[in-house]
């Protein structure tokens, strides 16, 4: 074990773990609000828009996220559409993330009682105004545990950015590794991070969920 190792090339991981968080929070920021979205315009009256949005959710949830990342850095020039590493990563990952949000809010709408709907359409809401004013309060409770999980394998997936060479963490381990060839010490300590930025996600999530089946 060769921990000096380690202390020279620890802000080089460090950096790479400021990376994974950037492009996390673009992708939650970009892929919650459209999935957000999405996933209440699946319950307008028009059926053949909520009938248009679930296929696309229902077609990006069934590809794999690496060939989403993919199709994005490499398919698209293809069509004249080049994009650089970065945002195309997050590009990739926002989709990813508005088709999962989006079954969050299905999901999170749905396991809502019938009489929440049938209450606010009784005393004269229209969808919108039952929507915003009834039915997605009570459903952001039951979101939240989910949406903390998506969250959390989100951050473990942008490790697949190294693959098209964005810089993030597993990228930085990766590059030291090439240096140092001390993969274990590396490869354990970037494991480390990884588990430092996750962990208190997961505890959020558990807490949360025990929040909401409190009486």
């Amino acid at each position: 074990m060769n921990w000096s190792v380690v202390v020279e090339n620890l802000s080089y991981l460090l950096r790479g773990a400021v990376s994974t968080l950037a492009i996390s929070a673009g992708v939650v920021i970009l892929g919650t609000a459209a999935g957000v979205l999405c996933g209440l315009l699946r319950f307008v009256v028009w059926k053949w828009l909520g009938a248009g949005i679930t296929g696309v959710i229902e077609f990006v949830r069934a590809i794999p996220l690496l060939l989403q990342i993919f199709f994005v850095f490499f398919g698209l020039p293809a069509l004249g559409l080049k994009i650089a590493s970065f945002p195309a990563v997050v590009l990739a990952m926002s989709l990813w993330m508005l088709a999962n949000t989006a079954e969050v809010v299905r999901g999170g709408i749905q396991s809502l009682p019938r009489g929440q709907f049938e209450a606010a359409s009784s005393i004269g809401l229209s969808t919108v105004q039952a929507m915003r004013h009834v039915i997605f309060p009570q459903a952001i409770r039951r979101m939240l545990p989910p949406f903390v999980g998506l969250c959390t394998i989100l951050i473990k997936d942008t490790s697949l950015a190294a693959i098209i060479g964005v810089f993030e963490l597993t990228r930085a381990a990766q590059e030291t590794i090439e240096r140092t060839f001390r993969s274990f010490e590396i490869y354990l300590v970037t494991a480390a991070i990884y588990f430092v930025i996750c962990f208190p996600l997961t505890q959020f999530s558990q807490r949360a969920e025990a929040w909401l089946q409190r009486p």
